[in-house]
């Protein structure tokens, strides 16, 4: 399963995001739920740092089965409203896929 923690503070701003595991729907290469998660994390930070002056602090596995960002500053409205975006995309693949991906906002 995919676990993915969503770190916010008092104002609702996204400070931490990490995505953890494999979502375990089908076989590695066919995996739609692995892949729909994963394109939207990658393709978000990758929007951030294209479309912004953020540059946030990036840990991953090369396994695919771990990814950390953090760092980006709260006070940017366009990296923020990346992430708001981003989580919207997560709670649609989990409403879908709820046996496979959990979302956690702390």
């Amino acid at each position: 399963m995919i676990h993915v923690d969503i770190s916010l503070n008092e104002e609702g701003h996204i400070t931490d995001v990490v995505m953890d595991g494999h979502a375990d729907f089908a076989e590695h290469g066919q995996d739609i739920v692995c892949a729909g998660a994963s394109a939207v994390v990658f393709g978000s930070v990758n929007a951030i740092m294209g479309l912004t002056s953020e540059r946030p602090d990036i840990d991953y596995s090369d396994d695919g089965g771990y990814f950390h960002v953090r760092s980006v500053d709260t006070k940017n409205e366009q990296a923020q409203l990346i992430l708001q975006a981003m989580l919207v995309s997560l709670q649609t693949i989990k409403d879908e896929y709820s046996d496979f991906i959990k979302l956690n906002l702390k």
